[in-house]
């Protein structure tokens, strides 16, 4: 679970901070034969979104889950072979080293 954990359900994404990054992060659930997730940098205004411009952040999320791997705020994913280009190995295992444990009350609900 990244910090300051947010999540949009009903889109299938969620956004937080990676402190060891030290970037803004939004989740997107890719729905494959086992879901599994994509992680994208978004700045701490995009963050912010997440109080009173929601259909901003919805918009952001759908862009980077069209674009995959293409887009230009890819960071890595879950899945290693879409983690061979660059340093993505790298800024996966630096992003996995600092998640939290799971914690359901210091869940947010963007939904």
């Amino acid at each position: 679970m990244l910090e300051s954990q947010k999540t949009r359900g009903s889109k299938s994404y969620c956004i937080g901070y990676s402190k060891t990054l030290q970037k803004y992060i939004l989740s997107s659930v890719v729905k494959w034969i086992a879901w599994y997730n994509r992680y994208f940098e978004i700045s701490e205004e995009e963050y912010n979104y997440g109080t009173d411009k929601i259909e901003l952040l919805d918009e952001i999320a759908r862009e980077c889950a069209e674009q995959g791997v293409e887009s230009a705020r890819y960071l890595c994913s879950d899945r290693d072979d879409e983690n061979e280009t660059g340093n993505r190995k790298d800024t996966y295992a630096a992003l996995k080293k600092g998640m939290i444990p799971y914690d359901g009350d210091k869940l947010g609900s963007l939904d």
